[in-house]
């Protein structure tokens, strides 16, 4: 307990002392409070809504010579919170994965399979193969009640870089066939959203109508290289159920050429002024959110080049995911499968205890980060992205959160590898979303560090905190200009304060195992709860989230689908 305040009051007519003090009482408490002071009694500032069997009522028998009549007694209702005790673990032999049946109600019937590399299997789409591996390997790390969320089958892909070769007369806009670089033409893809399909119909019409030149990679010429469709379901005036399938496609055209002022740049606006007055907003089909354009002349297999260009539509691109506006610029990382995101936001927030202090790496444009700084009222969000055009998105996102949200939000535009200790300091939580070949061994290592224990790690390690008062590299210093950060009156202590629970989301599965197995077990993490979730049906991947708990961090307890959470509730302490 902390004393905070000593003054007096008025109680009943009589006049007492008290102190406030910031404080957890558990049930084992109560009793020895009371023995020690029986002429005290409590009075809760703040009533915490909590179910009846967690609220327990103190009544302190008072002298004469403090209060005069029964009708004195004063009645305090006390948060108790007492952690529910996990049963000993007993040892179990693990069962066997039982091989999959073929399920031919989740067949892929696309037309395009086999000489397009996007999918690798037609069959049991809801199951993918890895599965087997994945639902053995966490059983054999003692997770008990692994979860697999499958979602939706077909037509579940928002986003996709296309690449556009061909003629004028004959374009072929697809992905390329499977180790080569001949593009396969896929305008019935199955995995496609249907608006990605009609808009790339609708490219088609506008290529061979203006007689734009496909790219040709033997000779570096042509005018349109790639295309990228993304679809936005965020439209409020439309019922829910009918917001996915009345989504909107934003185009982004990369062309050949190095700005908007190039010589054959005339096609481009042509090309967007055709898409424009054929599918926006005045046309018989609106399909159109909005047309860009990207410029690239290298002659490597990187998509995107630096420069960008709005030319028709909204500029700014929407979605709503884990309970809060996301904007995703078309130069920013944006899921594929937004439904599965969303699903996965939802459960990793169940595992954010409310009031902490997050570290999100990896973040990208911050919607992971975000989502949880709204949903559970954290007390400060530190999200570190080394891709500095996440930038704006991240500042768009953040103006359309609650004005009332009481947390202590920054993006840092840095390679987290660099100095990871520097950014594990001072949270409760990390989470990481790393790309598919796993976290940096740097950051492996801080977080082995780290699961020493809290006290081996302040001791043995020179504090971040004044070493960041005295940093003079200038790409550090660079890195902390780009940073976006937003204060709020949450004070946090100066105590060294290191990470108790990792959040790990994995798009590489045998990277994550490896780095698994480097921090679980005789490192210190304890794999405490593991989830998948089928984020590209048709594929050999999927997503899961790992929750890693220190041992004796365990800040959580599930309670019929819910999950209570310690707090530090204040309380008037009368003399």
């Amino acid at each position: 307990m902390t004393v905070s305040r000593v003054g007096s009051d008025r109680v009943s007519g009589n006049h007492c002392k008290y102190i406030i003090f910031w404080g957890l009482i558990r049930e084992k408490n109560i009793h020895s409070v009371h023995n020690k002071y029986p002429a005290l009694f409590f009075k809760s500032k703040h009533r915490v809504a909590l179910p009846s069997h967690l609220l327990l009522t103190l009544t302190a028998q008072s002298s004469e010579r403090q209060m005069a009549t029964p009708s004195t007694l004063v009645t305090a209702r006390l948060t108790a919170v007492v952690p529910r005790r996990a049963p000993p673990r007993v040892a179990t032999p693990t069962p066997p994965v039982e091989p999959y049946k073929n399920n031919l109600n989740c067949s892929l019937n696309c037309s395009h399979f086999q000489s397009c590399s996007g999918c690798s299997h037609e069959l049991n789409l809801d199951r993918p193969h890895v599965l087997q591996d994945v639902k053995k390997f966490f059983q054999e790390n003692g997770v008990k009640d692994f979860s697999f969320h499958s979602g939706k089958l077909w037509e579940w892909r928002c986003r996709a870089k296309l690449a556009v070769r061909g003629t004028p007369n004959e374009p072929l806009v697809g992905l390329y066939q499977e180790g080569t670089h001949n593009v396969v033409d896929i305008p019935l893809c199955k995995a496609h959203h249907p608006r990605i399909n009609a808009a790339v119909d609708l490219l088609k019409q506008g290529i061979a109508e203006l007689n734009i030149r496909p790219y040709d990679e033997d000779t570096g010429f042509g005018e349109l290289r790639y295309v990228q469709m993304a679809v936005t379901t965020y439209n409020t005036s439309l019922p829910l159920a009918e917001r996915y399938l009345q989504g909107k496609v934003q185009v982004s055209l990369v062309w050949n050429s190095r700005d908007e002022r190039s010589p054959n740049s005339g096609k481009l606006f042509e090309l967007s002024n055709f898409l424009w007055k054929n599918a926006g907003p005045g046309s018989s089909m609106h399909l159109i959110h909005s047309v860009w354009a990207n410029f690239q002349t290298t002659s490597t297999n990187v998509i995107f080049g630096h420069k960008w260009r709005h030319l028709e539509g909204e500029r700014e691109f929407w979605e709503h995911l884990g309970g809060i506006d996301a904007s995703i610029d078309p130069s920013s990382f944006g899921q594929a499968n937004t439904q599965a995101f969303n699903s996965l936001l939802r459960k990793l927030q169940n595992y954010v205890p409310k009031g902490s202090s997050v570290l999100d790496l990896y973040s990208g444009a911050g919607v992971i980060g975000l989502s949880v700084a709204a949903t559970r009222k954290c007390r400060s969000v530190k999200c570190v992205e080394i891709n500095k055009e996440s930038k704006a998105s991240f500042e768009k996102s953040l103006s359309r959160l609650p004005k009332t949200l009481e947390c202590a939000i920054s993006w840092h535009n840095t390679d987290a590898s660099l100095e990871p200790l520097h950014w594990l300091e001072g949270s409760d939580v990390v989470i990481v979303d790393p790309p598919r070949k796993g976290l940096h061994p740097s950051l492996v290592d801080a977080l082995q560090k780290v699961s020493l224990s809290n006290k081996k790690v302040a001791t043995k390690l020179e504090s971040s905190i004044t070493r960041a008062k005295n940093e003079k590299r200038p790409w550090i210093l660079r890195a902390r200009e780009a940073s976006v950060q937003v204060e709020t009156g949450t004070n946090l202590d100066s105590d060294q304060i290191w990470p108790s629970t990792l959040i790990y989301i994995s798009c590489g599965w045998d990277s994550f195992k490896e780095d698994c197995r480097n921090l679980v077990g005789k490192n210190g993490w304890h794999l405490e709860k593991a989830h998948a979730f089928n984020f590209f049906p048709g594929t050999q991947r999927c997503i899961s989230v790992s929750i890693m708990l220190l041992p004796g961090h365990n800040y959580w307890a599930s309670h019929n689908n819910s999950i209570h959470y310690l707090q530090l509730v204040p309380y008037v302490l009368y003399l």
